[in-house]
């Protein structure tokens, strides 16, 4: 992500905070607009989360009695948005698998590894503007942080569903042994992260409203 996309998509979403009129949709939309225009590999995806929340709690300061019910919202948009993210990564998992000639084992490997990362990428963003401790939203950020860990969250399950059906259709023909012993550090990457940026701008089209 470069540094003019990282700005907007913080305005963006300190300005939805502030603003304070359908938060958790609109934060959702941010974070899939934002992979959408890129390979949805991790580092960009873990850009994107710290720069939502970091935007989320500066607009949460414009109103700090009303900051615990928007941060909350941003969380659930953000988890919606990862949902819809884990969605866009199987079908790309799907498409590369069926091709063999294109997409080796090892780059087979490096994807299931980042869908079983997103969760951890949406909690690791949390806790790390938690962790910075110098507004009063950080307090609720740990709150729900703590909340998200013991109770999970929607992209965990979701992901969770998805790599049991996954494991299960690529273990025929013996598939999925070959990938688990692949080498990961082979994997080109890019290219199913970029099958997954498209099926997102596609997931997200087909969410905009008609006419």
């Amino acid at each position: 992500m470069s540094t003019e996309s990282q700005k907007s998509t913080k305005n963006a979403a300190r300005n939805t905070v502030a603003q304070a009129n359908n938060i958790q949709n609109d934060i959702r939309n941010i974070v899939i607009q934002a992979l959408k225009k890129g390979q949805m590999d991790p580092e960009a995806i873990r850009q994107t989360l710290n720069e939502v929340v970091e935007g989320a709690c500066e607009g949460a300061k414009i109103k700090p009695h009303e900051n615990a019910e928007a941060l909350k919202q941003v969380a659930n948009g953000i988890d919606t948005a990862l949902k819809q993210a884990a969605e866009a990564s199987k079908l790309a998992i799907e498409e590369a698998s069926s091709n063999v000639q294109d997409f080796s084992d090892h780059d087979l490997k490096r994807a299931l590894n980042d869908l079983q990362d997103l969760e951890s990428l949406f909690l690791g963003s949390l806790s790390k503007v938690a962790s910075q401790g110098k507004e009063t939203a950080h307090e609720t950020l740990e709150n729900l942080l703590s909340h998200i860990q013991s109770s999970g969250s929607a992209v965990g399950q979701s992901v969770n569903e998805i790599l049991t059906g996954l494991h299960r259709d690529l273990s025929e023909g013996g598939r999925l042994q070959k990938i688990q012993a692949a080498d990961i550090a082979k994997a080109t990457g890019a290219t199913i992260a970029t099958i997954a940026s498209g099926v997102l701008a596609g997931i997200a089209d087909s969410l905009q409203p008609k006419g």
